[in-house]
C-alpha cells in the first residue's frame, strides 16, 4: 500500500471515529455493557494494540478521549498523571481505561492486572473516578473491576458505579 493510500485510510478512520464519538456525546452511558459494546465497535478500527482513556461528565455522557499509547499496556505514573490532566482539561467526572488484545482472548495479562491496581490506587483520593478497565478482543470484552479480575493481586477499596 502506498503512503497516500495509508494516509487516506488513516484520515477516513479518524473522521469516522470523530463523527461517531461526537454523536455519543448526547446520550449517557448507563451500563458497563453499553460501554463495552461501544468499545468493541471503536476498537474494530485498530489492528494493533492501543490504549485509551474515555472520559464522562457527571451525567455519564462521553466527554472526551485520550490516546495513551500504541502497543502493550505498561504500568507507569505518567499514565495516571496524563489521565488526570486530560480529565481536568475536559471537566470530566469519571473515566474508563480501555485497550485491545488483537487476535487473542479478552483475558487480562499480568501487566493488565498490575496497571489496573496502580491506576486504581492513584485515583482513590482523586475527584476523577476510575470506573473500569476494559479489555477488548474482537466482539468480546472483559472488565477488570466489575469482573473482579484485578483481585488476582489487589484487594479492597472503591467499587465501580455500574
Amino acid at each position: 500500500m502506498t503512503d497516500t493510500a495509508t494516509d487516506g485510510r488513516d484520515l477516513f478512520m479518524e473522521i469516522t471515529l470523530r463523527t461517531f464519538l461526537d454523536e455519543m456525546k448526547s446520550e449517557p452511558f448507563t451500563s458497563r455493557e453499553m460501554i463495552g459494546c461501544f468499545l468493541t465497535y471503536f476498537f474494530c478500527f485498530f489492528k494493533d494494540e492501543h490504549v485509551f482513556a474515555l472520559f464522562f461528565d457527571s451525567k455519564n455522557r462521553y466527554s472526551g478521549l485520550l490516546h495513551i499509547q500504541d502497543g502493550a499496556l505498561i504500568v507507569s505514573s505518567p499514565l495516571s498523571e496524563s489521565i488526570e490532566n486530560k480529565g481536568r482539561e475536559l471537566g470530566a467526572s469519571s473515566f474508563v481505561l480501555a485497550h485491545n488484545h488483537p487476535g487473542v482472548p479478552a483475558a487480562p495479562s499480568a501487566e493488565d492486572v498490575m496497571t489496573t491496581g496502580s491506576v486504581r490506587k492513584y485515583f482513590e483520593r482523586s475527584p476523577l473516578i476510575f470506573l473500569e478497565h476494559f479489555i477488548i478482543s474482537g466482539n468480546d470484552f472483559s472488565t477488570m473491576l466489575t469482573d473482579n479480575l484485578w483481585k488476582k493481586r489487589y484487594d479492597g477499596g472503591r467499587t465501580t458505579l455500574f
